[in-house]
């Protein structure tokens, strides 16, 4: 079913306060939206709450894709990082 974020938010809420449903599809959402949407403050604030998850695996649980949350999240949390340090372009 690939490994994607559909964003349907069963995963939520998240233990420590992480906006999972749009964090763990950033990679997507930066990609095909006006990017520099996803580029203030705000959002960075919230997607480097993704430094706090505590590997609880309830997003996982709940996941009705099955998906890696917690392996997403860091996966989407690093391309967003690469993109601010101007390493990949967008």
């Amino acid at each position: 079913m690939g490994d994607f974020c559909r964003g349907c938010g069963y995963c939520m809420p998240c233990t420590v306060g992480i906006q999972i449903n749009n964090c763990a599809r950033m990679s997507q959402l930066i990609r095909r939206s006006p990017s520099q949407n996803f580029l203030f403050e705000e959002w960075q604030g919230l997607m480097m709450k993704i430094e706090e998850c505590i590997d609880c695996g309830l997003c996982k649980t709940k996941c009705p894709y099955e998906l890696d949350t917690p392996n997403l999240l860091r996966k989407n949390l690093a391309d967003y990082k690469d993109i601010l340090a101007g390493k990949v372009e967008i």
